[in-house]
């Protein structure tokens, strides 16, 4: 499991939680405020994901069994 795994369950997390306040209380958020905060947070966890999705991707080692020449999806003529 890597920082992106973790990211992605506390954003999914956190849309969860949204979505349950949101739908129980009629007057969410209830200041400006709250809304602020509410926003900053949803931008934070998705910039997280983002990132450490790059990152991940960006410092992922090659599999095993791979000579260092890619794969062709095309046979050569």
């Amino acid at each position: 499991m890597n920082a992106f795994h973790v990211c992605g369950v506390l954003l999914a997390a956190w849309a969860l939680i949204l979505y349950f306040i949101g739908t129980t209380r009629e007057g969410f958020p209830g200041s400006k405020a709250v809304a602020r905060a509410v926003g900053a947070i949803s931008i934070l966890l998705v910039a997280a994901a983002i990132f450490s999705a790059i990152y991940a991707g960006a410092t992922d080692e090659e599999e095993e069994g791979e000579s260092g020449e890619s794969a062709a999806a095309v046979l050569p003529l």
